[in-house]
This record gives structure tokens, sequence and C-alpha cells, in this order.
């Protein structure tokens, strides 16, 4: 059960209002409303919005060193372990390329349940997004918490 919290913890990849570019940085339109799809899906637990942002092929590598699909992290997101206050999502970089782009930063938030709950958790990120024939989808995900306070 813990292991699974802390593979959807390093899953929240919505870019919310309070998202931060570092000074000079700009986010394509497509993969920042991307963002926003994919968090409020993510939330609502709405595993059709999700698949609308993830590839097919989409894979993580979580927390607990396992590699897991697309429908693997769809399962255990139906388990209700997404809660979380103060969520924000800093970006340092943004690498766009005709048919890639790459987005590397830090997400803090405060877990509601499971490790880390209460304390203010930082967790460093990459994706890697692809454009396909139906538009912008995140094809690749690392997530590790590297720090609670």
């Amino acid at each position: 059960m813990l292991k699974q919290f802390a593979l959807l913890s390093s899953l929240v990849i919505a870019l919310p209002a309070a998202a931060q570019l570092a000074p000079g940085l700009r986010m394509p339109p497509d993969i920042g409303a991307a963002y926003g799809r994919l968090g409020k899906a993510i939330m609502a637990r709405d595993a059709d919005g999700v698949r609308a942002v993830w590839a097919d092929d989409f894979i993580v590598n979580s927390p607990d060193n396992r590699v897991l699909r697309r429908e693997e992290v769809i399962a255990v997101m139906a388990q209700d372990f997404l809660e979380y206050r103060d969520f924000h999502k800093h970006i340092a970089f943004v690498g766009e390329k005709p048919e890639v782009t790459v987005v590397m930063g830090y997400d803090t938030m405060v877990p509601v349940k499971g490790p880390g709950a209460g304390k203010q958790v930082m967790r460093p990120f990459t994706d890697i997004w692809a454009k396909r024939p139906e538009g912008w989808r995140l094809i690749a995900r690392q997530a590790t918490i590297a720090e609670a306070r």
C-alpha cells in the first residue's frame, strides 16, 4: 500500500496556477494545456482523461525503482491515494525540439496520506513529451521524493 502511494505521489503533474517558470522560460501552450487537463483528470480519478494525455506506451520510473506502464498506474490511481495540500510546480528547464519536449524541475506539496503525510515534500521530476498524430502526449516520467520537511 505504501509503495502504491509513493508511486502515485510521483505522478501528480498538473500545471496549476501556482506553477512557477524560471526566468526566461516559456512553456509551449499545447503542453501547458495538457498538464492542466492531466492534473484535473488525476485529481478526479478520470482514467479516460489520463489516457487522453498519457501516450499508450507511457512509462514511469517510480520512487520504489519499478518501471510501470500506463495501465498499471491507472489501476493504482483508482485506489484514491492522491490528496495534497499546497501543491506547487517549479519548472527549471523546458527543452523544445520539433517532435520531443523535455520539462524538468521540482514539485513541492504536503501529502495528506501515506509517506510524508503532513510534511512538505520536494520531488524533482523529468517529463518527456512526444508529438504524436493526436497531439502532444506524455511518454515518460521520472520523479523521486528527494526531501520531506
